[in-house]
């Protein structure tokens, strides 16, 4: 019997959980399975542009296993787009990360140069909100 897999740290779910040609119901099609984490590592590895150590050290694994985790995730991508397959996201073993240790969002205005702060879990979106001062639409997220 094997040790059990480490949760790997993931910062944040994917936006979208399937892709699927054009034209085709996702039914009769056959279905690849990228899991949470071999997303967060595509995340990590092309859209950050991360390193492959720098990568590792954010989900809080080994870089061997980083590289065995995205190598992974960019075979299932190749294979499903060229034999024309739907993937799915989900599952796994991962647990989600908040950034913020305090539990609170920092959020701030664009236009009138408002602050305030929002708790995690409160189901708003960044792109969702509009200032309270000023009610203009243009708010961004203040990292810590």
């Amino acid at each position: 019997m094997g040790r059990p897999y480490k949760e790997r740290r993931v910062e944040q779910l994917p936006p979208v959980t399937h892709y699927k040609p054009a034209g085709i119901p996702l039914r009769t099609l056959e279905e690849v399975t990228l899991t949470v984490e071999e997303m967060e590592a595509i995340r990590l590895a092309d859209i950050e542009q991360l390193d492959q150590a720098a990568a590792a050290e954010r989900m809080e694994i080994s870089r061997p296993t980083f590289h065995r985790i995205v190598s992974m995730a960019h075979q299932k991508i190749a294979a499903a787009l060229w034999q024309g397959n739907a993937i799915r996201v989900g599952g796994g073993n991962f647990r989600i990360a908040h950034r913020c240790q305090t539990g609170l969002r920092h959020f701030t205005c664009r236009t009138c140069g408002h602050k305030w702060t929002l708790p995690h879990g409160t189901g708003q979106r960044c792109h969702d909100l509009t200032c309270p001062a000023c009610q203009a639409s243009t708010v961004s997220r203040d990292e810590e």
